[in-house]
């Protein structure tokens, strides 16, 4: 086994934030200032992003879970209605119908790049209403969004881009977020994705309503804005201007807003997203290259039309032939300081959900089969090449014994 004298003295993730001195000194630097909430910052970190992926408007949030529920709330989803997304992905894909009083149903996966089967779905269509679809951009890697485009204007739903995983993907040469094919698309800064803000989100659209809803269910369903006033003999003084204290509550919105303090570390994250998407396509490469001989491992395809982001590098295990179990493999890994994860479970087989509709195994075929394979194994940007070295020699050398 070639490389067998390379090691590593720290203990490798499967991904992790990377925070420089230039992202500590800004946020030192904000502390400092007036406003560490609800200041200026929030709205000009808003406007670097929907700059970056190429859409009108952007709504900086708390989590990716608030942007999903927000977006759920501005498209109008409610009782009576049903929302459809893919059975792999974490469990906020779904739930945000359930926050709202919807219903969540699922379609299959394609097992080429783990993202939402068309074929699937449409089957889906033919046999249910289906109100708005949260596409899935699993581990990085853009979905057939125009193919989905198609379907949304034959059966008349509306599309959620869940871009959790694909900022600094590409899609037909437009980047994820850009919102070419759907109403809203959804972003989280959680540590382990492209940037982080420690905790926080981002939504984007191309629609001026969908916008102005967004920031009234983010901030307690509160707005200032004189032209929609209802009290008008509370909101306006003798002489007709607006009462500068005045605000009213025309719905029902929630506290998901996010602070200055991580907006300003989101904005210096954003000025080197390319550069970290970079750094992870190099590391997928050297993996493609390490892995190739290795007949128990499948990794993970880049479509001829997308930019693969890589928020996870997640190959396939043939455990069968292995004759070796996953939590072996895993144990084995984390010994080497190989660190490993499982991503995701298959969404319908959580208790909640088989309870609550009665899902069991065998409804997603495809989906169940690619959680039996998948193993996501490490990729950040500052992981060296030696250290990637190091996980392919581990890998191959545990994948290839048997028992």
């Amino acid at each position: 086994m070639k490389n067998c004298s390379i090691k590593t003295n720290r203990f490798l993730p499967y991904s992790r934030q990377n925070i420089d001195e230039s992202d500590i000194e800004k946020v030192r630097r904000v502390l400092t200032e007036d406003f560490i909430t609800q200041g200026p910052r929030i709205e000009r970190f808003e406007k670097k992003f929907a700059k970056y992926v190429g859409a009108k408007f952007a709504v900086a949030c708390a989590t990716g879970t608030a942007a999903l529920h927000l977006s759920c709330q501005a498209l109008k989803l409610g009782p009576g209605m049903n929302l459809i997304t893919s059975p792999i992905t974490f469990v906020a894909s779904a739930n945000c119908a359930q926050f709202v009083g919807a219903d969540t149903c699922f379609a299959d996966i394609d097992l080429k790049d783990h993202c939402i089967s068309v074929e699937d779905l449409e089957k889906k269509l033919k046999n249910r209403k289906i109100d708005i679809i949260v596409v899935v951009h699993m581990s990085g890697h853009p979905a057939n969004l125009e193919a989905i485009f198609e379907l949304k204007k034959k059966f008349g739903f509306k599309i959620i881009e869940d871009a959790c995983h694909a900022l600094g993907a590409h899609y037909k040469k437009k980047k994820i977020g850009s919102c070419t094919y759907s109403d809203v698309s959804t972003f989280s800064f959680h540590p382990v994705k492209a940037i982080t803000t420690g905790e926080g989100g981002m939504i984007t659209t191309n629609n001026k309503e969908i916008y102005n809803s967004l920031l009234k269910f983010r901030t307690h369903g509160i707005h200032k804005n004189a032209n929609f006033f209802v009290n008008k003999d509370m909101a306006f003084d003798n002489n007709k201007n607006v009462n500068v204290w005045y605000y009213e509550m025309s719905k029902l919105g929630l506290n998901y807003r996010i602070t200055d303090i991580q907006s300003v570390l989101g904005e210096s994250q954003l000025r080197k997203i390319d550069k970290f998407i970079d750094m992870r396509r190099k590391i997928a490469k050297i993996y493609n290259i390490g892995f190739a001989k290795n007949n128990l491992i499948t990794t993970p395809l880049e479509s001829s039309n997308v930019m693969h982001a890589y928020h996870l590098y997640t190959i396939l295990i043939d455990f069968e032939k292995l004759n070796k179990n996953r939590n072996q493999v895993m144990q084995e890994l984390r010994a080497k300081n190989i660190g490993t994860q499982v991503l995701y479970i298959p969404v319908h087989l959580q208790p909640y959900y088989s309870k609550k509709y009665g899902f069991k195994k065998g409804d997603f075929p495809v989906a169940e089969k690619y959680y039996q394979s998948c193993l996501s194994i490490p990729i950040f940007p500052h992981l060296k090449e030696y250290e990637v070295n190091y996980v392919i020699n581990k890998i191959n050398l545990i994948i290839s014994k048997r028992k």
